[in-house]
Parts: C-alpha cells; structure tokens; sequence
C-alpha cells in the first residue's frame, strides 16, 4: 500500500493459501499468541490489504500487479492480447481458450481466499480482545477487515458465482467445501459492507478504505444484484440509495480535466475513492502502465505490448469526445521528450496510465517499479452507477428522462468532452437514457479500470458483445461459448475438496 510500509512479519504470518486453499484450523491457534498490542493489530490489518496488490511468486496471477489487471478486460470489446506473446496465460484470457488447470482463475480464486482467511482471523481477534485501544481506533480496524473480506467475495461472486463462504463464526472441524448460492453470497458481501459502512470513518489513512468506500461498493453490489442473473428488483433501489449517498454527500468530485484523473499527483485526489495501491520500488511496485502502452524504446516507454486497445472501442468514440486522446492511440513515441511516431499499422495502443518518456525525471527504474494504482472505483464510477440504478428502479425503459439520472450521466459526458460538469451542454448532453447510452458511457469513461466484463454480464450482453468484435479479436467471437459468464472453478480446489466443490457449468476439473 502507499503512505503505509510493507509488513513483511504480517505476510509470512497471514499466509492462508499454499498450493490450495488452507482452511486448517491451526492457523487461529498459532495467532493467538500475537495479538498482543495494537501494533500486532495493526499489522495484521496491513496482510489484510496484501492479498489486493502483492506481486510475490506466481501469486502475482491473482492480484492488480498481474491477473486482475487484466482478468476481465482483455476478452472484452475494450482490450485484446496480441496472438503469441509471450505471456501465454494473459493471452488465453483474451481468446477464451482457459480451462479450469489455468493459472489466472486459479490464483485470483486462491488470492481473495488469503484476504478473506485474514480478515477473518483479526475480526475474530479483534471481537475478542482484552488489548487497550480506543474505541475509534478498534471501530476503524473492524470496519476496514469487514470491508476487505466484502471486497474480496465481491470479486469471488461476480468471477465465480456462489462460492464458499468461511467466517470467523465458522466451525472449521465441521467446514465442507461447498458452495452458496449466489444470493446467500451476496448476502455475506452486503452484510460486511453495512457493518463497514457503520464503523469506517469519513477520511482515513490515504489508500485504506473509508465510509464513502463502503457505501460506494454497496451501490456497485446492489447494482450488480439488481442485473443478470439474480435480477433483484430491489436491489436497484437500494443501490439507489447508496450511490446518491456518495453523489449528493461524499467527499468527491470529478478532476475538471480528464486525463488528469490518471496523473500520479492526483492519486489521492478529489476523484478517487478505493484502490490497488502501489509505489515505485522493488517490493511495492506495480504494473499499472506497463502491460498496455504504446511502441517505442524501451527507456522510455517501458511498456510490455502485450495488451491492446480494441479498434471497436477506438472507432467507437464520437467526435469531440478527448476521452479518446487519452485512452486508444495509434502512435508510437520516439525520446525522452514524448515525440510522437506516427504509426500505420491499424493498431490502437492503450494508454491509459503513462510513464514519463525520460528516465530521468522518474524515480524507479524498472517496469515491475511502477507507483501508478489501479481504481478500483472513483466518482465517475460512482455517478454512472447512480444513473443505471435509477434506470433500473424505473424498470428498465426503452427512454428514460429521469432528472437525476441525466444530470449524473451528463456531468461525467461533460467533462468527457472537455466542458465544465455543471454547465448544461445540448450538444453533447444524453436527454434520455437508454440501455446501450450507459453502456457506451461506462466503456468510454473507465476503459482498462476493470469494470466492463462485469457491466456486460450485469446486462446480459457479454457472449452478444464478444461475438461483434471479429475484427479487432477474431478467436475470442469464435470461441466465446454462453458458459464464458463465468470462470471455472479452479480444479485444484476442485479435486481436494472430496467432492464437496462443483465445478461451473461448461468446464472440465478433469
């Protein structure tokens, strides 16, 4: 995490997940003799963010420096990886070729499973502690490590389906590995994000979750329920409920110019509300700006070129829109000073996140050094998901021309377009909502911000979507099948659970 020290004692303490996932009850034993100060406290709430960012080992596959980077926008109509490269796991991704042996699903199935094992270890140790702390300080503490294992089943269930679900309430003699059903799960991720919701504060130390992280999260949960598959028609109004909360009375804003949502000053900014934290050096560093980028050499670009921008996502961009400029190019750059290379291959670049062109003026040297963090969500998310919730209440119409719901949308489309998101502008402003205007919003807005195989999921359209994108990603419309929704389980877990686990419909633990 940035602004916090990476805690090598709470990694090797609160390693939960080996080969497979550990759930032996003798790691709460050996813990019980280390919960002696608030310090240990709070090292143990530092392994509780580890499992989100670390890039330890192959472990990397499960977490924002590698797998989830990419898991979920490289088979979208947003981002491709370039056939026979190197990175044959990443690639697979892209061209739905994976299987339940692969390592991505494998590793971010068994990562969120190491930050659900030690949240619960310090939620049950906090509810039973004799140590003297403050009140606010052990609310805090609670709140953050209910918010985390949330997080971590909310990327379980939305990648996964129902899964199993472990507790510090769990009897793990009596554990059996065997999956909840999607709303039961969603029930655990709802009730963690309330109880974080209660105890979390307003500001808390840059990177850690806070008040407005929790509501924020609930709305995008409650959305998620409220579109496919669960269709919850209540789920829309609660995730009304809490987006406005975060649009009418958080602490956020949009940046005025987009392009500088996505600077390093800014990281902390008005815009950003819950991240993979990351800072330049040897052990904190991440990958955010490197897999994607554009050609050039390589001290100045740093960039992989594995993942590409999709050229429907380029040609997609109505004219005026500078969010185009930022995210998709077709140039290269050729110094220390950004020259710019035309290019004429017909290839469009992702380039989101920037490394500065001249070494010089960067403080880390290698690429897996890189302080960029990923948004996990930021306002514009938070604004877009208002809209879609009211539309959703309102029973999905065909036009929606609900006040609220435009004003929302049309403040990010603003700024999108370089005007200021107050002031009403008739030309570029939506004057009903539609279910492909939300759609295209989100996909322009938070390109390569790992929303959009979710958001298409959420409204059916995934295999529909995939299947269009012949030109830019040819294998992936031919092999998506409708079990793609979701990711095998993986077969590791499979096989050591004794025929407690079921695999996902359409794969083979064979």
């Amino acid at each position: 995490m940035k602004n916090i020290a990476f805690i090598l004692l709470a990694v090797l303490l609160f390693t939960a997940c080996k080969e497979q996932l550990d759930i032996s009850p003798k790691s709460n034993l050996e813990m019980s003799n280390f919960f002696n100060t608030e310090e240990d406290f709070g090292l143990a709430l530092v392994g509780c963010y580890d499992a989100i960012a670390v890039h330890e080992d192959g472990r990397a596959y499960g977490t924002y420096f590698k797998g989830l980077l990419n898991m979920g926008i490289v088979g979208t109509d947003e981002m491709y990886v370039v056939d026979g490269f190197w990175d044959n796991e990443i690639e697979i991704l892209s061209q739905y070729t994976y299987t339940a042996f692969a390592s991505v699903p494998y590793y971010v199935y068994v990562m969120q499973y190491r930050g659900i094992s030690r949240c619960n270890t310090i939620i049950g140790a906090l509810k039973s502690t004799e140590v003297e702390m403050s009140a606010s300080t052990k609310d805090r503490m609670l709140g953050e490590a209910h918010f985390l294992r949330a997080f971590y089943y909310f990327q379980l269930v939305r990648f996964y389906g129902g899964v199993p679900i472990i507790t510090e309430e769990t009897n793990l003699n009596e554990f059996r590995n065997i999956r909840s059903t999607l709303a039961e799960t969603y029930d655990r991720i709802i009730s963690d994000f309330r109880t974080a919701d209660e105890y979390l504060p307003i500001v808390n130390t840059p990177g850690r979750a806070t008040k407005y992280a929790a509501k924020s999260f609930l709305a995008k949960a409650y959305l998620q329920m409220a579109g496919e598959p669960l269709n919850d028609p209540a789920a829309a109004a609660m995730a009304v409920q809490y987006a406005s909360e975060v649009v009418n009375n958080g602490p956020y804003d949009l940046e005025p110019i987009y392009g500088d949502i996505f600077h390093l000053d800014n990281e902390h900014g008005i815009e950003y509300i819950f991240s993979a934290e990351y800072i330049g050096t040897d052990n904190e560093g991440g990958e955010v700006a490197t897999w994607s980028g554009v050609p050039g050499p390589w001290e100045n670009t740093l960039a992989y070129l594995i993942t590409r921008a999709m050229p429907e996502l380029a040609e997609s961009y109505q004219p005026g829109d500078i969010r185009k400029a930022r995210n998709a190019v077709d140039y290269g750059i050729g110094d220390a000073q950004g020259t710019i290379v035309p290019r004429t291959d017909g290839v469009w670049w992702a380039w989101k996140w920037r490394h500065n062109p001249d070494p010089n003026q960067r403080d880390y040297g290698r690429e897996w050094q890189s302080p960029y963090n990923h948004p996990l969500t930021r306002f514009a998310d938070v604004l877009l998901t208002y809209a879609e919730a009211l539309w959703r209440e309102a029973g999905s119409p065909a036009s929606f021309s609900d006040a609220n719901a435009l004003e929302a949308i049309n403040r990010v489309r603003r700024r999108g377009y370089g005007l200021d998101q107050h002031t009403a502008a008739p030309a570029v402003d939506f004057t009903s909502i539609t279910e492909q205007a939300l759609l295209d919003e989100r996909k322009w807005e938070l390109c390569f911000e790992g929303h959009r195989w979710h958001d298409l999921n959420r409204f059916g359209k995934l295999v529909e979507v995939v299947r269009a994108c012949a030109t830019g990603n040819p294998t992936a419309a031919a092999n998506i099948k409708d079990h793609h929704t979701l990711f095998p389980i993986p077969a590791k877990e499979i096989q050591v659970s004794n025929g407690d686990l079921k695999q996902n419909p359409g794969y083979s633990s064979e």
